[in-house]
């Protein structure tokens, strides 16, 4: 989608948002106030009716009436004893009845009172709305309900009416609005294109050209520069990165070259049994994926100005699973035991491809600088609100606190001939750190107690 039409998108949303929230105050605040008007008006019948029959009745047979507030013929009201005998119902009541809500005091409820019967302002289909207020008390002693209850049809059909309005009124602003958003859109993006045009003339081999400046030092001036030192600084990666192909090609390339040589002159004898021919084959298919993977990597230090990477959702606790499968028979000839403590399911979004070099970068880590004997690999993992938690620990040797920040820096080494030893070339963890900063995350590494080393990885959602 274009930004064009994302600013008329954002414009028009929050325009038309900002008036469905008037148009809603309005409205509720309009439909309200006859309903707290209706039920004023009958608990005022309730509190008249209620004292009306505090007095003896007529032939002890009905009450009083006179002098009520409001006519109660034009009211559905029953009052009842807590055995549910009715003391006073009015004439509506012969028509229809109206059970109790449960717990409610007020609610709406909807009957069919035929319009040859009584009328009671009802629609097409003889349905009649009404509003119920449920009141309790004592009448002499005696608990009693009084139910009553307004019919409210007319009110009903202006209530719909005024829905009817408002939507007409909101989508004839939500036309208006499209098109004033769209063109405010098209005049605030003009000059942005301009810049856009010029630094697309801006190439690779041609990072020594700037945008020029205006003269005008407006927020596009302030782009400009932001630009230009963006240029400043994609050129000097440019230089770091010829530096680090050089020192990459020169640590892994080589050594891997020479493995698989020998791994496939050795697969070429004859002589050869089918375990071990087997067991050399898985050998050469890991260090064919190792030389895959250097030149992946060194595709990767080409994208270090990249700010984010491709994402698509990702099982981190399969990938997890499947990296570490792959290094079971490494665990067995290093004699280390592996403790997997990752749950079922971790699902991000992330680089893939990515996310499997930096699961093979720390759990080789872990391995190549292990004890040699009874050594040990925990794996963790966790979901939390704002992202995931991977968490890689291993037995060994600790660093020096004030080298745990270096260990992430290239070709870095804790102890050079410790790492030479065990085939290391001070880029894994550096590597590592790059992936992870391109997910916009964090790593760490920690001393911790029974002589572990830990790394932390939060990969944030």
């Amino acid at each position: 989608m274009k930004i064009r039409k994302k600013i008329t998108l954002w414009i028009s949303g929050t325009a038309l948002l900002s008036t469905i929230i008037f148009s809603s105050i309005i409205f509720f605040e309009l439909m309200e106030e006859p309903f707290k008007f209706i039920d004023k008006e009958m608990q005022y019948m309730t509190e008249a009716l209620a004292e009306k029959m505090k007095a003896p009745t007529i032939n002890n047979d009905s009450y009083d009436l006179s002098g009520m507030p409001y006519n109660p013929d034009k009211y559905w009201i029953k009052v009842t004893d807590n055995s549910e005998k009715i003391l006073y119902q009015s004439k509506i009541t012969h028509y229809t009845d109206i059970p109790p809500s449960g717990n409610k005091t007020t609610y709406m409820v909807e009957k069919v009172i035929p319009r040859s019967q009584i009328w009671l302002g009802q629609d097409k289909e003889d349905d009649v709305l009404f509003r119920v207020l449920v009141t309790k008390g004592q009448l002499n002693q005696i608990p009693i309900e009084i139910r009553i209850a307004k019919p409210i049809e007319d009110l009903e059909e202006e209530l719909i009416q005024l829905v009817r309005y408002i939507s007409i009124s909101l989508f004839i602003c939500t036309l208006i609005i499209i098109f004033i958003s769209y063109k405010l859109s098209g005049k605030i993006l003009n000059p942005i294109v301009s810049i856009t045009r010029m630094s697309k003339e801006i190439s690779e081999k041609s990072l020594h050209q700037r945008i020029p400046l205006n003269r005008n030092k407006d927020e596009l001036y302030d782009l400009s520069i932001s630009l230009n030192k963006m240029f400043d600084r994609l050129q000097y990666s440019f230089q770091r990165q010829k530096e680090f192909i050089g020192n990459a090609s020169h640590e892994l390339k080589s050594p891997i070259t020479l493995l698989m040589l020998a791994q496939e002159e050795m697969l070429m004898n004859e002589d050869l049994s089918s375990p071990a021919s087997k067991g050399l084959m898985r050998q050469l298919d890991t260090t064919r994926r190792m030389s895959h993977l250097v030149r992946n990597l060194l595709d990767l230090s080409r994208l270090e100005q990249q700010s984010s990477s491709n994402r698509e959702p990702v099982d981190m606790a399969a990938l997890t699973n499947k990296v570490l499968n792959d290094y079971t028979d490494l665990f067995a000839a290093k004699n280390i035991s592996l403790q997997n403590k990752m749950p079922k399911k971790i699902v991000f979004k992330g680089d893939q491809e990515k996310l499997v070099r930096l699961l093979i970068n720390l759990i080789d880590n872990s391995i190549r600088y292990n004890f040699e004997k009874n050594g040990v690999v925990i794996v963790k993992g966790k979901e939390t609100d704002r992202g995931i938690n991977l968490e890689i620990s291993n037995t060994g040797r600790m660093i020096p606190e004030e080298e745990l920040e270096l260990v992430f820096e290239q070709f870095y080494r804790v102890e050079k001939s410790r790492s030479i030893n065990h085939g290391g070339s001070g880029l894994g963890l550096a590597i590592a750190k790059k992936i992870v900063e391109l997910h916009s995350g964090t790593i760490a590494i920690t001393n911790e107690s029974d002589n572990f080393i830990k790394i932390s990885v939060i990969l944030p959602f």
